[in-house]
């Protein structure tokens, strides 16, 4: 787990936590600049016909923590068979 200096506690960030988290609130510090995309993370944007539009419409029946975890699994299962 990691920590926050205490010369960044004036930029913390309180949030509620996921409703699957362990703790009710959670404390970070901002990773990137608002609205800019890790190079990482471009994969998982959503485009039409990508990932996860495609599993967007395969969950949409679904809601809440159940949707989001069935989008993960989907998403994660569909990026792996691509490589």
């Amino acid at each position: 787990m990691a920590g926050i200096m205490l010369a960044e506690a004036g930029n913390a960030i309180v949030y509620r936590s996921v409703p699957w988290a362990h703790t009710i609130v959670s404390l970070k510090t901002q990773s990137f600049p608002k609205g800019a995309v890790p190079s990482h993370l471009t994969g998982y944007l959503f485009k039409p016909g990508g990932v996860p539009a495609t599993c967007a419409r395969e969950t949409s029946e679904m809601s809440g923590a159940a949707r989001v975890r069935a989008m993960n699994s989907c998403v994660s299962k569909s990026l792996k068979r691509g490589k």
